[in-house]
């Protein structure tokens, strides 16, 4: 892979604009920056060149044109053949839970029970009696009936309360010094909204999920500033060395908010970020920080947003909500209530609409977790309600997940004005998909599993999230690659879905430019033009000409926001 090469500038600063009959202009700050000999992607196709002055784009052209606006001592970098694109965005992070799991007690996605134990086993060698162990990601699918239960992981760390998360951050497996500290017993009955898993004998298994699960985070001790702050900026700095110059934080809470803020105030946080408060029932005391919002917002982090969870998720526990029963019953609360065999409903409509409208009255923006089609029709009928009440000019409100959708509802993002964000890191064939999934809503309904052709065709915006850390790696070329394919990265195996495919070119838009303008910000970013914010990467091919089959295997050599390089793959480092 050639180096990029840098190169002082000699050429004198030219006039950026002809002369017209418009009063005179101050003119714009020396052109500091120029990139040559490469392949730009701009929005009418793809150019050589790119001029920067001051973190601003003020021209893209041919090497000629460009070459010559160079003012003195402006970098000149040369391309050497390597492509520039837009910096991609991720609608759907959680910025502290990845970071926390990079520094934390680790084992592979899908590990069977021997692995799990083995790994909890060398942590609590390493961790003081009475620690916390916590990790993950577990998935449910990987384990025999019955085994996995508190008792294998007393054995494996006696001394030590341990919680490990699943894979979708919905479910936790804690041993039986957890189970004691949050006072779960034989007799204990779940909160609304929560679960606790028994064995045939009505003792707890120790594997909790939803509401209850969130609860045993209350008895976790605090985290300081400095330590929340080391794993936001491991997962902040592995964002920018894939690309990533926009995010949102799917989940703000309080014990996070602190380091998040610190961070961003500090000028650590390079990237553009929106920060969604959770609200309702598995908030704890995150609600408090909704009227403090823009006291924590600081930098290039914006609290506008809060976070409102409608529903879990269709694996092994059946907790996403559904229009019609699983196709295999087996989930702990299937017998419950009158949505019985349909998955667990987190907020009732008659607390669920008057917030989003009172929300949507603010201006402030409502992102829902909604994986079921259930659960996503429930969320397109509050923004329907907040419509009615409000009118057209509230926030771009985004439904996300979306496993399933209702046809009937596909064609509401556009009629209603809000965003539909899909997770494309989730779908290549993963255990969530190919195992859990599949074996919790039957064939016939995996047909319908994550629409994005049809979403894209509706006209809404339409912008995708990893999710991460529930997916193991934030990479977005994965992303890249298997919206365009829905195949297994390589371009191999049998697709999930081939008829939800959607172009290269379709696909960037949802990664770069749709983000841009979901954040409200596509004046200035998601596409390389005059005008706009020097938000681009430098990759070490071209994804929208090499067999497709190889995006996935994408580089990038240098991430640039507003025209300082914050990552740079030639020193291995974030800047």
């Amino acid at each position: 892979m050639a180096p990029l090469r840098s190169r002082p500038g000699t050429a004198a600063l030219m006039a950026l604009a002809a002369a017209s009959t418009a009063p005179a202009l101050a003119q714009p700050a020396p052109v500091d920056l120029v990139l040559l000999h490469g392949t730009v992607l701009t929005p009418s196709g793809s150019t050589q060149a790119l001029a920067v002055s001051h973190g601003t784009i003020v021209a893209v052209g041919s090497d000629a044109e460009i070459a010559t606006l160079a003012g003195t001592g402006a970098q000149t970098i040369d391309l050497a053949g390597h492509t520039v694109m837009p910096g991609l965005y991720d609608m759907h992070v959680h910025t502290y839970a990845a970071g926390r799991d990079k520094l934390s007690c680790r084992f592979p996605q899908g590990a069977g029970a021997a692995v799990v134990v083995a790994a909890v086993k060398a942590c609590a060698a390493r961790a003081k009696p009475g620690d916390w162990i916590i990790g993950g990601s577990w998935v449910g699918a990987s384990f025999k009936p019955g085994e996995q239960n508190r008792r294998l992981l007393d054995a494996a760390a006696p001394a030590n309360p341990v919680m490990l998360n699943d894979e979708s951050l919905h479910s936790v497996w804690v041993n039986s010094r957890v189970l004691a500290l949050a006072g779960i017993t034989r007799d204990t009955k779940p909160a609304e909204g929560g679960v606790i898993d028994r064995n045939a004998k009505g003792e707890a298994t120790g594997v909790l999920r939803e509401v209850t699960a969130r609860d045993i985070e209350a008895f976790i001790p605090k985290v300081s500033a400095e330590d929340q702050i080391a794993a936001i900026k491991a997962a902040t700095d592995e964002m920018l060395s894939y690309g990533i110059v926009g995010f949102t934080d799917a989940a703000v809470r309080r014990e996070m908010i602190a380091g998040l803020t610190d961070y961003a105030r500090s000028g650590g946080l390079k990237q553009y970020a929106r920060g969604c408060i959770v609200w309702g029932p598995n908030s704890g005391d995150s609600e408090g920080l909704i009227p403090q919002r823009q006291a924590w917002s600081a930098g290039r982090l914006q609290l506008d947003c809060v976070k409102m969870f409608l529903d879990g998720v269709p694996l092994e526990g059946r907790t996403a909500v559904m229009l019609e029963p699983y196709a295999h019953r087996g989930g702990p609360h299937d017998d419950q209530g009158p949505g019985a065999g349909r998955g667990l409903k987190l907020i009732p409509e008659d607390t669920l609409f008057p917030a989003v409208t009172a929300f949507d009255r603010q201006g402030i923006l409502v992102k829902f977790h909604a994986a079921g089609d259930g659960s996503v029709h429930e969320a397109v009928e509050a923004i329907a309600a907040a419509r009615k009440a409000n009118g057209d000019t509230g926030p771009h409100h985004e439904i996300g997940h979306n496993t399933f959708i209702d046809l009937a509802d596909v064609p509401k993002g556009r009629e209603l004005h809000f965003t539909w964000e899909l997770s494309p890191y989730i779908w290549w064939p993963t255990p969530i998909t190919s195992v859990d999934i599949a074996k919790a809503v039957g064939p016939e309904r995996m047909k319908r599993l994550w629409p994005m052709r049809d979403v894209v065709d509706s006209g809404a915006n339409v912008v995708v999230g990893s999710d991460w850390p529930v997916v193991p790696s934030v990479n977005p070329w994965i992303a890249f690659e298997t919206l365009v394919t829905r195949q297994v990265p390589g371009a191999t195996g049998e697709p999930i879905n081939a008829g939800q495919r959607v172009t290269r070119e379709q696909a960037m838009a949802l990664l770069t430019r749709n983000g841009a303008a979901e954040m409200g910000r596509l004046d200035k970013g998601g596409t390389l033009e005059p005008g706009k914010l020097a938000d681009f990467i430098v990759l070490d091919r071209n994804p929208m000409t090499i067999p497709v089959g190889e995006i996935h295997q994408t580089k990038v050599l240098a991430t640039y926001i507003a025209g300082e390089r914050v990552f740079s793959a030639s020193k291995g480092e974030t800047q």
